[in-house]
């Protein structure tokens, strides 16, 4: 089992999504979230119970380089909780759709199961989170 692996399993066992997780040698970048949006609180404890995981001592008995953050405003929307949470905001959606400008803009209405609604000039737009390239916040 490789870094990685454990780091996802133990993120798994906590109350976290993970929503990235880069790993190479000793140093690993994880990128966390909650459904309410994460509080520093809750990656610091993240943080403490990876750090402290008998599977990482095993393996890398002198440590990990480990950084634990949460999505900023730049980083890419991939979850249906993310859109949820980002209702009534404008976002620019990245998409694999012909006969749809790409990139996409407009003010997210409503994420319903695997859909993104937006509203823009234009009218109602609408994309299955699978076909979403990349879904941005666009600040105004």
């Amino acid at each position: 089992m490789d870094l990685s692996e454990i780091l996802e399993e133990i993120v798994t066992e906590s109350e976290v999504i993970l929503v990235n997780c880069t790993a190479s040698g000793d140093h690993a970048k994880l990128v966390v979230d909650t459904k309410e949006g994460i509080t520093l609180d809750e990656i610091t404890q993240l943080t403490r119970v990876i750090k402290q995981n008998p599977r990482i001592d095993e393996l890398y008995h002198s440590g990990i380089r480990l950084e634990v953050t949460s999505p900023g405003i730049g980083f890419p929307m991939t979850e249906m909780f993310q859109y949820e949470r980002n209702v009534g905001r404008h976002v620019r959606i990245l998409h694999e759709l012909d006969g749809i400008p790409n990139p996409a803009e407009g003010r997210i209405v409503s994420p319903e199961e695997s859909v993104v609604i937006i509203e823009n000039k234009k009218g109602t737009l609408l994309f299955r989170l699978d076909d979403i390239e990349k879904g941005l916040i666009v600040i105004r």
